[in-house]
């Protein structure tokens, strides 16, 4: 196999030794139940119904920047950044660091954030840095802002309602989310994670001064904008150099404004329901027994910070099209050309999509088996409340179990079950919180991990080779913390 499939590798690895564990591991049920090698392959084809949507939005987000490559503004407006930033290119790297860790950390919406990496990405290799530094300033920013997340919300598992969401002070029992024993320690793991790794980043970029050092970009870098300078747009009509770039800022913003306000549970949150108000306003106005907005536009569209309900990312990927077609139309490209660019991007998120369904097949073949709840119920007999032992637990929990909802409700509720001692559950929920994130950065199951190493065609033992120093860093400073809060 090629380098680029060596993900592919390390996961069925772990998927073999998934299926070794149910040999030796009792099921949540009390007894061993095998995992049969074909249904290996059912749970592998089961986890495309499960999270179908998870992957239809990869594919679309490649869609989306194939098509934005045949829009020449949007080659101007990277390009033209890239030129600005030339002399001060180590501070686009910490900006960019900071502000995708600011957004996770405030919004939450780790996944969609997606939607702005290969944008920054060809900003950065453009400005000749190589794809460890693009892939730990975008994607290394976004598990940083989780770690120190403020605003990490999940579907809550416990609840009869399909709308309500929870937070890992709701699961502990805390009565607001602005609890004074998880806010605080999240801000400072927040600061700590950035401060860590912008230090880092910049090491390793004044440690590596010759190309030799590097990880080269090779020649089919995926919807890498390519363009060098504006000579390079010649040929393609007598307009390209009196392109405007406004409504192309203009159509992404509108289409970040609404993204955030959808999936942004405002009312679980923050408890605000102006949204729930207006839709429910809106979708009421009819002529007679015809209702305007529900069968003219749809009935499907719940209200703002419900989206994640339309299938989590069904709104994501309708917006992606949607205003990628808007753009297609005020910049007047071709259906044709639209089409193939679009298809061109789809094509190149192939990889990374069926690496992403793999991982997501590991956590289907370990949830419906349960061992790790046999595990945890073990540690809890042996060791107690060990706020250690359980931190280990947290992080095969979170290799296992890719998804947050599926690793909050199969992980951490048993683990809070556990314990004896109800004391001190805020230290549990920042612990919680923080090695699932840590885990994130290195796990082969980690979902914008795996996007971003397909994506750029980056080896996965390159980059362990390149983060392990920041983990071990970091590591260190969520076992301090943890351990002064706890003394608190």
């Amino acid at each position: 196999m090629k380098k680029k499939y060596s993900l592919l590798k390390v996961l069925a690895v772990l998927l073999f030794l998934v299926v070794v564990a149910t040999y030796f591991i009792e099921s949540r049920n009390g007894e061993i139940e095998y995992l049969a090698i074909v249904d290996v392959f059912f749970n592998f084809v089961q986890s495309f119904y499960y999270f179908f949507d998870t992957a239809l939005f990869i594919l679309v987000v490649g869609g989306f920047y194939g098509l934005l490559n045949r829009i020449p503004a949007y080659k101007m407006v990277v390009q033209g950044i890239a030129n600005k930033m030339n002399k001060k290119s180590k501070l686009f790297v910490i900006v960019v660091t900071v502000a995708f860790a600011l957004l996770s950390s405030l919004t939450g919406l780790n996944l969609l954030l997606l939607i702005f990496v290969p944008f920054v990405i060809s900003i950065i290799l453009l400005l000749g840095y190589d794809k460890l530094v693009a892939l730990s300033a975008t994607v290394g920013g976004i598990l940083v802002g989780f770690i120190g997340g403020i605003f990490v919300t999940f579907k809550d598992a416990s609840s009869q309602y399909a709308t309500s969401y929870t937070t890992f002070e709701k699961m502990v029992g805390l009565k607001s989310h602005w609890s004074l024993a998880t806010t605080l320690p999240k801000c400072l793991l927040l600061v700590i994670g950035i401060v860590l790794l912008v230090i880092y980043i910049i090491s390793y970029i004044k440690n590596t001064d010759s190309k030799e050092n590097k990880l080269s970009l090779v020649k089919t870098d995926p919807l890498l904008v390519e363009i060098k300078d504006k000579s390079a747009l010649k040929g393609k009509s007598k307009d390209s150099y009196n392109v405007k770039v406004w409504p192309l800022i203009l159509v992404v913003s509108i289409m970040v404004i609404f993204l955030i306000l959808g999936y942004m549970p405002w009312s679980d949150l923050f408890g605000v329901d102006c949204f729930t108000k207006f839709h429910t306003w809106l979708t009421g106005i009819s002529i007679g027994k015809y209702q305007i907005f529900t069968n003219l536009i749809s009935g499907n569209i719940t209200s703002f910070g419900t989206w994640s309900d339309l299938g989590n990312y069904m709104m994501a990927i309708f917006s992606l099209c949607f205003f990628g077609w808007i753009l297609s139309l005020i910049y007047r490209v071709r259906f044709d050309d639209a089409m193939d660019g679009f298809v061109y991007g789809v094509k190149k998120m192939l990889i990374p999509t069926m690496t992403v369904m793999l991982a997501y097949c590991v956590l289907v073949c370990s949830y419906n088996n349960g061992f790790i709840d046999t595990i945890i119920t073990t540690a809890g007999k042996s060791f107690g409340d060990n706020v250690v032992v359980h931190s280990l637990i947290t992080m095969l929990g979170s290799v296992l179990n890719v998804d947050l909802y599926y690793t909050s409700a199969g992980i951490f509720t048993s683990i809070i079950s556990s314990l004896t001692d109800k004391a001190n559950l805020s230290v549990y929920a920042v612990m919680f919180q923080s090695f699932y994130g840590l885990i994130q950065f290195v796990g082969p199951t980690s979902l914008l991990l795996v996007v971003g190493l397909s994506y750029l065609e980056v080896p996965y033992k390159s980059w362990l080779k390149y983060i392990w120093r920041f983990i071990v860093e970091l590591l260190i400073a969520i076992f301090v913390l943890l351990m002064i809060v706890s003394l608190l």
